[in-house]
């Protein structure tokens, strides 16, 4: 693996201090509204989720890709062709499940993924994952 490939595990927020501090909520509450705001929104678990991807993909062999799985309440799972932002806090998914287009909505609290790789017998079967946050559209 490249020396970078332990970057899709690097920690999304960084806490300079923390293990010096005795008062976590003092150091959380310097943190302005705005930026925590931002952090908690489904737009930046799914731009995270996409860098993510985007990064693993890269230090996958030209024969295999990531596929994502969004795992319904039921326990079925959904091919997840492209993710969104639905408002703050909820993610649509379109995708396909039991070979049928669908598209699931889900409050980002609540939605779960699973990621694993499979294997490409020929290019015409590489495909990439669709992201899309605050109109623009990223591929991973």
């Amino acid at each position: 693996m490249p020396a970078d490939a332990d970057s899709i595990r690097k920690p999304y927020i960084d806490l300079p201090g923390l293990a010096g501090n005795s008062d976590l909520r003092d150091l959380v509450a310097s943190i302005p509204k705005e930026q925590q705001h931002r952090f908690e929104s489904a737009g930046e678990f799914i731009r995270r989720l996409a860098d993510r991807i985007q990064k693993w993909r890269e230090t996958l062999p030209d024969d295999m890709q990531p596929v994502i799985l969004a795992l319904l309440p039921s326990g079925g799972a959904i091919e997840v062709h492209t993710i969104g932002e639905d408002g703050h806090s909820s993610v649509v998914v379109e995708g396909t499940l039991d070979d049928q287009t669908c598209m699931f909505v889900s409050h980002q609290a609540s939605f779960q993924i699973l990621c694993y790789t499979q294997k490409v017998e020929e290019p015409a079967q590489r495909r990439f994952i669709g992201f899309h946050v605050g109109g623009e559209k990223l591929e991973a």
